[in-house]
């Protein structure tokens, strides 16, 4: 199936609104809608509760991350900022009142800035708290409270207009958070009066001085508005032949057919040609949406805005969830400024007597050769092991520390600021540096794309495997990976048996075509035996960047004392108790001719071995020891 990118009609002008004055001079100067340059960032912070208490600004100013999303937008700011039910989830709003909220999240935004911190706002994009009828929350404020002077003109009198409707044109439903007592309504992203309405909200929330801004409720509920069926109609078209619609979705005349459903995320068990293309399309039209809305709209009004999406990954949840596992490798994430995966609980909770780190390791990496050298964050659910979810993630070339900042915690404010500092002290290891692991383990993501998910559950396993008895490995897509990024591998390891051999034969090309037990890795030692990996402490995670002159290898140990089994997750950051390991060696690979002048060990943690590294070196490669880490140490080996 070849692949377009079917563009949506685009919002009419009559219904662009805006501040008008500023809109109307940013359009008429040409601005371009890209970033003006790319910022990087390995430290944020995230928080949905606390930020209007003084703790927040002072915990800011003394730990210093570069990003600090916090403040609500768009949809959430509107529907109950003007009532009582904005002090609970999910804003937990310290005033009431359109007004006086958005003159806080305005003198928030200075103080943040203030302490050198960039402000990435939440922008509530389709979830909607209120009830049309009784004309509540949202339907209030859009009949009462749209100021046209800061948004322009309502997109239409009647705001259901907007919304998500099922196959009878009934609005579509749903008591997920029942916040003051109403069902929730949907924005359907592919109605450009909705479109409209965002792009008013986001005027007005880049007008309070935020530096980003992070879509939330970024989904397409199964909307069948004519925008929708409309929508899907000319893609199927556009990317279908007429004996291919027929054959594969018994769809005789495209112009006549009546379309019952178009599903988005569904059960991939129960998956099928059109559901996948409808899922295809569902993803497709949201990142057009997304461009136009945050990148087109957005960055005409300020070029260098941050933007992002809240996405979920958990466990690698394809077909089910994932709001990008169908997209093209040439639209994953382009023209975004960085990546947020939630993994929710599904990386947070550890059974280390039976090998389960409780690690985000596959996630991260899986992202990081997915997106290239950008930001990205892990939003994981981990309320305890802070050290720990900062190290993994700035380990493997993102971010730490993602969702729970948990600064009114003395042992979370402290873990916090202490680990910022270190990657603030030591950046000049983090910026640019680049995967550089010799071993290159495929995420099977054509074969996601084709419906089949049994190679993910391989990789998954493999990658696990690998993981756990110490090797270093990058991954990147299938679909999108390069000769270059294959040329400089020794070993390739694939899950998907439709996967074609690799082209040069002196890359050892290794094809995992069942689920891996504990005879796989021996099957592969000619072929791994070159790789960078680690001796000793199984709970230590070893991963292998480059810079220029220099290899970096970060040790993330997820050894500690576990909670009781009915309390997995840990009550805090008080509960890390972290376990320390000793006498590990790092076996770091070199390429032919190189070798190193030395090896420094740096840490975060204290009481462990930091300084020079002891080193033997042979031909192929360097080993050194590390006597003693606790959860985080970085191996700086400066080549010759």
């Amino acid at each position: 199936m070849t692949t377009h990118r079917q563009r949506l009609p685009s919002t009419p002008p009559t219904l662009r609104p805006a501040c008008w004055s500023v809109l109307v001079a940013l359009c008429l100067s040409g601005i371009s809608t890209r970033a003006a340059e790319p910022f990087w960032f390995n430290t944020l912070i995230a928080n949905w509760t606390d930020y209007g208490t003084p703790e927040y600004l002072d915990f800011v100013g003394e730990a210093k991350p570069q990003v600090a999303q916090v403040g609500f937008y768009g949809v959430t700011f509107y529907s109950v900022a003007h009532t009582p039910f904005g002090k609970g989830y999910p804003a937990h709003f310290p005033v009431q009142g359109t007004k006086e909220c958005g003159e806080f999240f305005r003198k928030l935004n200075q103080e943040v800035h203030a302490r050198g911190t960039k402000v990435v706002g939440h922008f509530n994009t389709t979830f909607i708290l209120g009830d049309p009828e009784k004309r509540a929350g949202f339907f209030d404020w859009y009949y009462n409270g749209w100021d046209t002077q800061a948004l322009g003109p309502k997109p239409t009198a009647n705001p259901t207009e907007m919304l998500a409707v099922d196959v009878t044109g009934k609005l579509i439903t749903t008591s997920s958070y029942k916040i003051g007592g109403w069902p929730e309504y949907h924005g359907c992203l592919n109605n450009p009066l909705w479109r409209a309405c965002l792009k008013a909200m986001m005027t007005d929330a880049i007008a309070r001085g935020v530096d980003g801004l992070i879509a939330n409720y970024y989904y397409r509920r199964d909307c069948m508005c004519t925008h929708c069926v409309g929508g899907f109609r000319a893609w199927l078209g556009t990317n279908y032949t007429a004996v291919q619609l027929k054959d594969q979705f018994a769809i005789a005349d495209l112009k006549a057919h009546e379309f019952k459903e178009i599903p988005s995320w569904h059960d991939p068990k129960a998956t099928s040609p059109y559901k996948l293309a409808a899922l295809k399309w569902t993803q497709l039209s949201l990142k057009d949406a997304f461009d136009d809305v945050f990148i087109a709209h957005g960055r005409k009004l300020k070029p260098d805005l941050l933007v992002a999406q809240w996405n979920h990954l958990g466990a690698f949840h394809q077909i089910s969830g994932d709001e990008r596992c169908l997209l093209p490798g040439g639209v994953w994430g382009r023209d975004e400024s960085y990546l947020w995966y939630s993994t929710g609980n599904a990386a947070s909770q550890t059974d280390l007597a039976n090998g389960d780190l409780g690690d985000g390791t596959l996630q991260l990496r899986y992202v990081r050769g997915a997106f290239g050298p950008r930001p990205f964050v892990l939003g994981k659910y981990e309320q305890t092991r802070t050290r720990a979810t900062i190290a993994e993630g700035i380990a493997n070339g993102g971010a730490g520390l993602g969702f729970y900042a948990n600064f009114k915690n003395p042992a979370g404010r402290e873990a916090m600021t202490t680990y910022f500092r270190f990657a603030r002290e030591h950046r000049d290891l983090y910026v640019g540096a680049q995967p550089a692991a010799e071993l290159l383990l495929l995420y099977p993501r054509s074969a996601v794309q084709r419906g089949d998910l049994e190679p993910v559950a391989r990789f998954k396993a493999i990658g696990h495997q690998l993981a756990r008895e110490g090797y270093a490995f990058d991954i990147v897509p299938d679909d999108i990976v390069t000769p270059a990024q294959i040329g400089s591998r020794r070993a390739v390891l694939s899950c998907d048996a439709e996967r074609r051999a690799l082209p040069d034969a002196s890359i050892a090309n290794v094809i995992i075509g069942a689920m891996p037990d504990e005879t796989t890795l021996a099957k592969s030692r000619k072929e791994l035996a070159q790789a960078t990996r680690r001796e000793g402490a199984p709970t230590v995670v070893v991963s292998v960047l480059n810079q220029p002159k220099r290899r970096i290898v970060h040790l993330v140990n997820y050894n500690r004392e576990e909670p009781p089994k009915n309390a997995t997750m840990g009550r805090g950051p008080h509960e890390e108790k972290p376990l320390a390991v000793e006498n590990l060696t790092v076996r770091l690979a070199l390429q032919a001719g190189e070798r190193v002048k030395g090896v420094r060990l740096l840490s975060p943690d204290a009481e462990v071995s930091v300084g020079p590294a002891g080193l033997v070196q042979r031909a192929g490669e360097v080993a050194f020891a590390v006597p003693r880490m606790l959860i985080y140490t970085v191996a700086v080996a400066d080549l010759e």
